[in-house]
């Protein structure tokens, strides 16, 4: 019994290890976007009223266009780490040769369908004349760097599902820290160069996401420790990308289910008034912020059970995944913490307005807070159900979710006026549910089988 238990303990501290090694890179990693993001808007602001709405425009479309190719990055993960498992090297280059070819087909349309439907994006957006004017260029340069930013995705699941996610990372600042380099540069005329306002903004992130995707193949290509990886058959099989595309359509219906939940109460918000819309936005920012953080544990999790299955490890998966849980809920819970004790400040960050501090701040800040434990859980599971190839079970479970419990529940907010306090309540039973159908999942050990 001595003996097990201090087998046990050890087994524990080394998932944990393993755990930390891959996530911090990859939350450090995925927090250099949104300072790109602020950094970018900031600069973007000062040009005027007209370049902000166009570069808001084009960002919510662009970003609402990758989401469907998301998968490039998931799918691809979890294929090669279970490769990667099985010490099948050919396998995991194989797999992400033909990501690359997914990549290159599906950014090549991209670029060309951006070009053509710009302007009618754009008025289906509701832009008026002056925002559509410079809006139209911005959009048309930005999507054009669609199949490097393509080729970053997939290159970024080929690291991570290899068990790396130093290599991303650095390329994640080196992409993001020339991007806000050349923003100013480009923007405003400065070291030299021409002062091109908007349009500076869409060259320096075309520039940035070639420079990506280069320094991504070029280690692939160029460096002895993926040279295993290289000796491969370099012919596209329909057999071959069955797979992704497998896990590519879970993928987009489960996102594409939550991303219509999420405009949905963002639509019932703002028929509630300018201050309730506010207050919810101050509320969703929170909750992704905890998002984006814990989706580094997420990905260690889908990287490393996807590696465990691959090597029919299954009880080793099962053990790193209730490590996983925990470290998800104990996230969950600092960030809960942090929001209880800063409530005043974090709300005045936000916001000056009595009209939304009144809407937001108490019983329903305190809610936002008291959500996020139970966040940490979803999120980490989540993560280590795709790594186990179970993502059709994740699909139908966000879509009785999303279209089942959450929208009918802010539909009811607003028709019987329970206000903001109802939409928060719906999102808190969303999350509830998702807790309790990915811990069923969990615990029913399903998922182990790794061909789900």
């Amino acid at each position: 019994m001595a003996f097990n238990s201090v087998r046990d303990y050890t087994g524990n501290q080394t998932h944990l290890k393993e755990i930390l090694r891959l996530g911090i890179p990859t939350m450090l990693a995925l927090a250099s976007q949104p300072l790109l993001n602020i950094g970018d808007t900031a600069m973007i602001g000062r040009l005027g009223v007209e370049p902000l709405a166009a570069r808001a425009i084009g960002a919510a479309l662009i970003s609402g266009i990758y989401w469907i190719f998301a998968f490039l990055t998931f799918g691809t993960t979890t294929l090669i780490g279970h490769h990667f498992g099985a010490d099948d090297a050919k396998a995991c280059g194989e797999t992400y040769l033909h990501a690359l070819f997914v990549a290159l087909v599906g950014g090549a349309a991209l670029a060309a369908a951006g070009f053509f439907f710009a302007g009618l994006l754009y008025n289906w957006m509701g832009a008026n004349n002056a925002v559509a004017d410079q809006g139209i260029s911005y959009f048309r340069i930005t999507i054009s760097s669609a199949p490097f930013t393509l080729i970053l995705l997939a290159s970024v699941g080929f690291f991570r599902g290899i068990q790396n996610t130093k290599t991303p990372m650095f390329i994640a600042f080196l992409a993001n820290g020339l991007q806000l380099l050349l923003d100013y540069a480009l923007i405003y005329g400065k070291f030299g160069l021409p002062s091109l306002g908007l349009k500076g903004a869409a060259i320096a992130a075309w520039i940035a996401q070639l420079t990506g995707a280069s320094a991504s193949l070029a280690i692939f290509f160029a460096t002895r420790r993926t040279a295993a990886y290289r000796a491969i058959s370099w012919r596209i099989s329909m057999v071959k990308l069955r797979p992704l595309f497998r896990i590519g359509g879970d993928l987009a219906l489960r996102t594409g289910a939550l991303r219509l939940s999420l405009i949905f109460a963002t639509g019932t918000a703002a028929r509630m008034g300018a201050a309730i819309l506010s207050a919810y936005e101050i509320a969703f920012q929170l909750f992704m912020l905890c998002s984006d953080v814990i989706d580094g544990l997420a990905v260690a999790g889908q990287a490393l059970v996807a590696r465990h299955l691959g090597a029919h490890q299954r009880e080793t998966a099962a053990r790193m995944g209730r490590i996983l849980i925990v470290c998800g809920a104990v996230a969950g819970s600092l960030f809960s913490a942090l929001f209880i004790v800063s409530e005043t400040s974090i709300i005045q960050f936000f916001t000056k307005s009595p009209a939304v501090i009144a809407a937001i701040g108490g019983g329903l800040f305190l809610l936002v807070a008291l959500m996020q434990p139970l966040n940490g859980i979803v999120f980490v599971i989540d993560g280590l159900l795709i790594g186990a190839r179970d993502t059709r079970f994740l699909m139908w479970a966000m879509l009785a979710g999303g279209c089942g419990v959450f929208i009918p529940i802010s539909w009811l907010s607003l028709n019987y006026s329970w206000g903001l306090a109802g939409i928060l309540i719906g999102l808190s039973a969303l999350m509830l549910w998702r807790c309790a159908t990915n811990v069923y999942r969990f615990t029913g050990r399903k998922w182990t089988g790794g061909m789900v």
